[in-house]
């Protein structure tokens, strides 16, 4: 009885011990909330990887827009769905983040449904398309563009979830620093952009109005890589293509046949939705089965007592 008692007072001494130290932890932590927020130049994330995010996204959306202009509809959607996949081979290599098998079989499935949706519409657009005489520099610069993006979307990972930096510090910064550079990239190569739009006021307040549509898409974008990780992000706006085109077949069913390559495309995209509702259904089973078993040891252990 005495050896319990002392056994008692000592986890009460470690319980309040454990106590004063989380409250001094989190004194600590405020007085580092106060001097994070006391100006615009104290930022959670170096500056330096905020710069470098800032680049990779400016380089990302200018190659992007330049590589489309040489290759065809169906090669641009391939190209672009694929990305999910690099975007997980360095999320692996560089963040060394883990994932279940299931998850790579989810990503091949989601991947290989948006190729086979991109090779359907190509089936139902002008088969007179020509190729450019560039194709060859075009598909050049959009593999260029995936890699780019693969690490882009690792950077905002790695600012987000491992530095802690806020939504608004990652996009203010980001963003700021891609404007600038492709300011100074159009002033450099494509001088005469400003005449056109000063020349066309329509098309100023089109490509305004889709800035402000992309910031939001952008913020909400940001928020589920600050929550999630850069892979679930980019297999969301992948579905965001694929669910683009299921679509079109309610909105466009007189003017849009569906085809065996859609069927199949639809089939693996399904597939890809199977995988992640089995690994939710698995993780949610095992969380269950660990709650029943902490229960049931602790009304074994007040038996034998």
């Amino acid at each position: 009885e005495e050896e319990e008692e002392k056994k008692k007072r000592e986890e009460e001494d470690a319980k309040k011990n454990k106590a004063k130290s989380s409250d001094v932890d989190l004194r600590e932590e405020g007085k580092a909330e106060d001097t994070y927020t006391s100006g615009f130049w104290h930022t959670k994330a170096p500056k330096t990887t905020l710069v470098l995010g800032g680049i990779l996204i400016a380089l990302y959306t200018s190659l992007g827009k330049f590589a489309y202009k040489y290759v065809n509809y169906a090669t641009g959607t391939v190209l672009k769905s694929a990305k999910l996949i690099p975007v997980m081979f360095v999320s692996v290599v560089w963040l060394k983040r883990r994932y279940e098998l299931i998850d790579y079989v989810a990503c091949f499935l989601l991947v290989a449904a948006a190729c086979e949706f991109g090779l359907g519409e190509q089936e139902n657009s002008d088969k007179t398309e020509n190729p450019s005489e560039n194709y060859a520099l075009g598909l050049t610069l959009s593999l260029i563009t995936i890699g780019i993006g693969a690490f882009q979307s690792n950077v905002t990972d790695r600012i987000l979830r491992d530095y802690g930096a806020t939504v608004g510090e990652n996009m203010l910064w980001t963003n700021a620093v891609g404007a600038i550079f492709i300011f100074f990239f159009v002033v450099l190569l494509e001088p005469h952009a400003f005449m056109f739009f000063w020349d066309t006021p329509l098309y100023f307040m089109l490509l305004t109005f889709r800035s402000v549509s992309f910031f939001f898409g952008a913020w909400l974008y940001t928020i589920i890589v600050k929550h999630f990780g850069a892979v679930p992000a980019v297999a969301i706006t992948t579905t965001r293509k694929l669910l683009t085109v299921v679509g079109s077949f309610v909105f466009f069913a007189s003017d849009k046949p569906f085809t065996t390559t859609y069927a199949i495309a639809l089939g693996l995209f399904v597939l890809a939705v199977g995988c992640e509702y089995v690994k939710h259904y698995q993780k949610h089973s095992s969380q269950t089965h660990s709650l029943k078993g902490g229960r049931l040891r602790k009304k074994t252990a007040s038996t034998s007592v």
